[in-house]
């Protein structure tokens, strides 16, 4: 007879995820493998679903959920709450306790472990773990079947709701397989990843083992031993033995945790010799999912078992291998460097950033821009583009640029990056880096000859720099998008972009050589003025305020409009005539300004409204006018302090000069704001001509919107295919990428690395990094989850330790401290995957931190800096 709502753990396949749910479906495959793993069952969805329609669940769920959504008395708590009392309250179907009846006794009604199984868990990016409920000795049919209920029901807790929520799943079409695993009774337990979450690591394991069922290490409740281990060998990294307080233990019905006998606290619970049984045990899983594998195992009768397997979902990518690029390589995420784009790119966004990158090369390089290997040096991981620098560090003479740099665009990466060659020394010194004259052809030597000629005009005369370099800017968008008017075809247009991508970033970079001699005027005023001067605090005034940028003129341009609006009792609305002309000037702008996939102010002018508003309702406009004429008085004030000072200490010659090259640096030096205005004109072009190929795509039917297009690329549309499903994916996982937190810099073994190491001073706590990234906040110290109304957005929650029942409160947080808990419990496993910088194993820090305390915390370093004692 076939089963409408059981099945044998090990007749589970892949192919059965959307009925035996994620983790029934990994258990199934692992059995398949040959791998130790428990007996037991999984009750499919269909069990589910017949409870939902059996008690009328389906449409009393979706309207409360609706309330969720519209109504702001509703929170997630109360929503949780009411369809718990309807599951609990809910029949179980006469045919549902039939099959598990039949197929419990036939394995001989064994003590079980139960466990939610549900078809949304353990996706790209999100792992789900702690989320829905799990009940260990479980004995007898009654016990079982409340087990099964309570498991469905933990679908619709707060935490899952939440979880959900924050990373964008839909409620829609969920539904619950439960997993019946016979219940090892482990004398000692724990986790094992295959790949080193914390800091990313392939070529590393992270093991973590202490006494009784894992329960404890899984809840945060216990601070474990600890391993991490050389993948490829088994030698120890490092290896760490806890003071195991507590333990959890089978009782009579159901687990209780208990302190752990005093002989045992301090004794490791592995040898090296189990160590690597576990290692090769999961090797092979991590072989045979082909992916690296956050297992839980138990230990009992001399025996290892694997009791669950999932995805580690929290490591960024790991860098593609290329071809004669061997040995490690060292990338760096120039989203952040040089943009400080915490976004991903959209695919149209790369591409357009691909396009110019190769047209450049085939301008001034000797490669074929159209062999795919010429772009071997640029990496999109999760839409971020990560730079090959590996070439460029073989000689450490290049590392100097890097040292304290006053032109660093991310001095914390550069940090970061000193740090990592420095470890690296050997290996990356060890072979010949890039011979730059044999990649650059003659176009270069052409290129410099025309900078060297812009240069001189404004060397000579600023004014006349600075007007060259507007002209010369204006010219090139004209020039742009006169070519852009003239399109027809689809291919015109991308072939318009991949061959004129390249001009409007050289060209764009050339508006700025006009003005380029004055980057060493003050330098130069400088050592002028030390040989008559002791004071020269004036010099940092005259910094300050520079007029012709068009980045500050846009942001008084909207201080003005706020104050004319109020003066005459408006606000600013879309139809604004005052709100219109700024856009005529700013509306090419945008929120992400090289990615052609964001709209435009002009076409989502709502930002720059509300921002009018905003400077409305709160009465600053004046002080950002007022602070702005300040400066540039006390600027103009300072200059001539300067020459006075000068003058009077008998060098009236170099008061003269010190004054022209002061004058000339304020005259110029704004107009280095120009080429990324120009530049986002050209991409804002580019943008309109990618959008009349989406129309175009949607007219033919390929996609569904014509913003869909963004989701795409060139190879995508030459294809000929119809691109709707590809385009809903690639949106999907774009959204996700957004909840990641990207790191400064990579390497090819995965070593993600968000911060640079530094040393706690005398004001620090030092713990366990379990989540990366650095952040500073308020403390607020709490013992419950109930307590968490006193949460701001933005504090640094600290408390013994977390368990699932927290997570609605991250979406609060800035970060995180606990006292226990270690890389695998529930606290920081969600606090890698929100993006929360986490420290656990901090011994007392409920006690030795204050509320509204200041504190710094390094997730990568385990430190806790006290900002005000």
């Amino acid at each position: 007879m076939n089963n409408l709502y059981v099945k044998n753990l090990n007749q589970i396949r892949k192919e059965d995820i959307s009925s035996a749910g994620g983790k029934g479906t990994n258990l199934g495959e692992m059995l398949r493998a040959g791998l130790p793993v428990p007996g037991g069952f999984v009750l499919l969805t269909s069990a589910y679903q017949q409870f939902i329609k059996t008690n009328g669940l389906e449409q009393k769920i979706s309207r409360i959920l609706q309330e969720l959504d519209t109504n702001s008395t509703m929170t997630l708590e109360k929503a949780a709450s009411m369809i718990e009392e309807w599951f609990l309250a809910g029949k179980m179907p006469s045919d549902v306790i039939l099959e598990v009846e039949e197929i419990y006794r036939s394995q001989g009604e064994p003590v079980t472990a139960v466990r939610s199984s549900a078809t949304a868990e353990d996706l790209p990016g999100m792992s789900f773990a702690g989320q829905y409920s799990t009940f260990l000795n479980v004995q007898g049919l009654e016990s079982l079947l409340q087990a099964i209920k309570e498991c469905w029901t933990s679908l619709w807790n707060s935490r899952a709701l939440s979880y959900r929520m924050k990373q964008r799943v839909s409620n829609d079409g969920l539904a619950h397989g439960v997993v019946v695993q016979h219940l090892i009774p482990s004398e000692k337990s724990g986790i094992l990843f295959t790949a080193n979450p914390v800091n990313g690591r392939r070529d590393q394991m992270l093991l973590n083992s202490s006494w009784g069922l894992g329960e404890a290490i899984v809840g945060g409740e216990v601070t474990p031993d600890q391993w991490v281990v050389q993948k490829s060998d088994g030698s120890f990294v490092e290896a760490t033995t806890a003071v195991k307080e507590v333990m959890t233990v089978r009782r009579e019905h159901g687990i209780e945790l208990v302190p752990v006998p005093d002989d045992l606290k301090e004794t490791v619970t592995l040898n090296k010799e189990e160590v690597d049984i576990l290692r090769q045990l999961c090797l092979k899983a991590e072989a045979y999912f082909g992916s690296p594998q956050d297992l839980e195992w138990a230990y009992a009768d001399g025996t290892f078992y694997l009791v669950q397997s999932r995805p580690i979902t929290s490591l960024f990518h790991q860098p593609e291998a290329k071809p004669g690029r061997e040995g490690l390589r060292v990338f760096m995420n120039m989203n952040l460097y040089s943009q400080a784009m915490k976004e991903p790119f959209t695919p149209m966004g790369v591409q357009v950033i691909e396009d110019m990158v190769r047209d450049i090369i085939r301008r001034l390089g000797k490669k074929d821009p159209k062999d795919p290997n010429t772009l071997w040096f640029i990496q999109n991981l999760g839409g971020r583009l990560f730079i090959d620098m590996t070439e460029i560090f073989r000689n450490p003479k290049s590392w100097r640029k890097f040292h304290n740099n006053p032109a660093d665009k991310d001095p914390v990466t550069s940090l970061a990056l000193l740090q990592l060659l420095e470890r690296e020394r050997v290996e990356i010194t060890s072979r010949r880096g890039v011979n730059y004259l044999k990649i650059l052809n003659r176009r270069t030597l052409v290129y410099g000859w025309s900078a060297m000629k812009k240069f001189k005009v404004g060397k000579k005369s600023a004014d006349a720099g600075r007007e060259a370099a507007i002209d010369f800017g204006k010219s090139m968008v004209n020039d742009l998008r006169s070519q852009a008017d003239k399109l027809q075809s689809l291919e015109e247009r991308i072939l318009f972009i991949e061959t004129s991508a390249a001009d409007l970033f050289l060209k764009g970079f050339e508006v700025v050589f006009f003005v380029s001699a004055s980057s060493t005027y003050l330098e130069k005023a400088k050592k002028l003025m030390e040989s008559c001067m002791t004071d020269l605090s004036d010099l940092q005034l005259v910094e300050k305020a520079v007029p012709h940028s068009v980045t500050t003129e846009m942001g008084m341009d909207i201080l003005k409009m706020a104050r004319d609006l109020d003066a005459q009792g408006r606000r600013a609305d879309l139809d604004s005539p005052e709100l219109a002309d700024f856009l005529k000037t700013y509306g090419h702008r945008n929120s992400i300004e090289l990615d052609v996939g964001i709209p435009t102010w002009k076409e989502e002018p709502a930002y720059v409204m509300n921002l009018i508003n905003t400077y409305i309702d709160s009465q600053t406009y004046d002080d950002g006018i007022q602070r702005f004429e300040k400066a540039r008085t006390e600027a103009e004030a300072a200059l001539r302090r300067i020459r006075k000072a000068m003058e009077q200490a008998g060098e009236t010659k170099k008061a003269q000069k010190v004054y022209r090259l002061l004058t000339d640096y304020r005259a110029m030096f704004g107009v280095r704001e120009l080429p990324k205005f120009y530049l986002r004109h050209g991409l804002a072009i580019y943008r309109k001509v990618i959008m009349d190929i989406g129309q175009e795509l949607v007219k033919n039917r390929r996609l569904q919107n014509t913003e869909d297009v963004f989701f795409i690329t060139f190879p995508d549309i030459r294809s000929h295919k119809d691109l709707k499903e590809l385009a809903a994916k690639n949106r999907e996982d774009y959204n996700l990428e957004m909840n990641r937190m990207a790191p400064r810099v990579l390497t090819s073994t995965g070593e993600s690395i968000h911060a640079p190491v530094m040393k706690a001073g005398e004001n620090a706590l030092m713990g366990i990094p379990v989540s990366p990234g650095m952040t500073e906040g308020r403390v607020r110290v709490l013992y419950h989850p109930e307590e968490g109304q006193s949460l701001q957005v933005g504090d640094i929650l600290v408390t013994t330790g977390t368990n699932p029942s927290w997570t609605p409160l991250f979406m609060k947080l800035g970060g995180l401290i606990m006292e226990t808990g270690g890389p695998i419990s529930h606290g920081s496993v969600v606090a890698r995957e929100y993006g929360l910088p986490a420290v656990a194993g901090v011994v007392n820090a409920t006690r030795q931190l204050k509320d509204g305390q200041r504190v710094r915390i390094n997730g990568e370093t385990g430190s806790v800096e006290l900002l005000d004692g």
